[in-house]
């Protein structure tokens, strides 16, 4: 959620990797929000080590300006992916 000055405040801790529902056009889904951590140690626990890890956020969105989505301001704060390149043991 974003806040006044287009500060960004956060409604559950990233310690929390409960499982949620969101309303998706006339449905809903089930999602969960995982810390890095968790990756990277399911990673260590399958045999693998990891070599490399890249947060992104797409070159078009940081570049944004003027009226942009709430979204699109999240994405210039928060890396919208992220990705882990690991090798089997």
């Amino acid at each position: 959620m974003l806040g006044e000055n287009d500060s960004l405040l956060f409604q559950k801790s990233y310690f929390d990797e409960s499982y949620f529902k969101m309303p998706v056009h006339d449905s809903e889904i089930v999602l969960c929000n995982r810390k890095i951590s968790t990756y990277i140690n399911a990673l260590a626990q399958a045999g693998f080590a990891v070599e490399q890890m890249i947060e992104q956020t797409d070159e078009a969105t940081m570049q944004a300006s003027g009226d942009i989505t709430d979204k699109a301001k999240k994405a210039k704060m928060l890396p919208i992916s992220f990705c882990i390149k690991a090798r089997k043991l």
